[in-house]
């Protein structure tokens, strides 16, 4: 069995009860984890070996249905090394995942890579003791000086080692701060019943506190939504290839100042478990 810890954030921890979905698993099949009693923060549990690299997803259940999805830009994927008994260590709305294995684990693993470098370099020397000049890693074997009465020839196009040389310096023309875009590129999403939540972070400063709605600007088509800051520079968000049609008259645009972040709910246009944002 492989064995799962998530932890919840202090502040904003989703509702309901914690559980594991498996790529193209219906709700039915998510395997729920308990609540430790170290703290209703910290979620455990255990779930047969799965195959390494595929894809799955923490969600939270009410009901029997899914209640919210873990904000991530992307499904999460089991590591392509695990074997019983190792810990996922997982943290709610952060990518990384930590591995856990016992000390009976580790040292078996040592035993299997131990004086690998013994062995590599066994070989490399036997192929330089056989073959001498002609070996296959004779770079390794060569000993090489410039000669005293050697003459460096130096110009434009040689490179003859030393201090690196400036071959060109100028000032690179800025556009005016009007004309000038920033690219949007960090943002993360949620998957749940009827709608996909997209959270955009916005620069602090950026949104005005009063008004805000009137600097942005939303356009949904059927897989795709952009944004447009009207600000000094403008910011511009583009999110291509979603991952299943969108209801365009049910999209709706949510300017939050206050937290300086831009939520964008895509309402789907049929109910179905949206894995990744959008296609590759």
């Amino acid at each position: 069995m492989l064995r799962l810890e998530v932890q919840l954030p202090a502040e904003g921890a989703p509702e309901g009860e914690l559980a594991i979905l498996h790529e193209d698993s219906e709700t039915s099949k998510a395997v729920r984890l308990a609540a430790s009693e170290e703290g209703a923060s910290l979620w455990r549990g255990e779930i047969p070996l799965p195959r390494p690299d595929t894809e799955f997803k923490i969600v939270t259940l009410q009901g029997g249905a899914i209640a919210s999805t873990e904000p991530l830009e992307a499904a999460r994927r089991f590591p392509s090394r695990i074997e019983e008994g190792f810990m996922l260590k997982m943290v709610w709305g952060e990518p990384r995942i930590g591995i856990e294995v016992s000390s009976e684990q580790h040292e078996r693993n040592a035993k299997i890579t131990r004086k690998m470098e013994d062995r590599v370099g066994s070989a490399l020397q036997d192929n330089l003791d056989k073959k001498g000049g002609n070996a296959y890693y004779h770079a390794h074997n060569r000993h090489f000086e410039v000669p005293e009465h050697a003459k460096v020839i130096t110009g434009p196009g040689l490179v003859t080692g030393g201090a690196p040389v400036l071959l060109q310096a100028g000032a690179v023309d800025m556009p005016p701060e009007d004309e000038r875009t920033v690219w949007l590129k960090d943002y993360s999403w949620s998957d749940s019943t009827g709608k996909v939540k997209v959270y955009v972070p916005i620069p602090e400063g950026v949104l005005p506190a009063e008004n805000a709605e009137s600097v942005v600007e939303a356009t949904y088509t059927s897989h795709q939504v952009d944004v447009v800051i009207n600000t000094r520079p403008r910011r511009c968000l583009k999110i291509e290839k979603l991952n299943a049609e969108v209801n365009i008259e049910a999209c709706i645009t949510r300017v939050e100042a206050k937290k300086c972040r831009i939520v964008l709910q895509l309402a789907k246009k049929r109910e179905t478990t949206w894995y990744n944002l959008t296609k590759k």
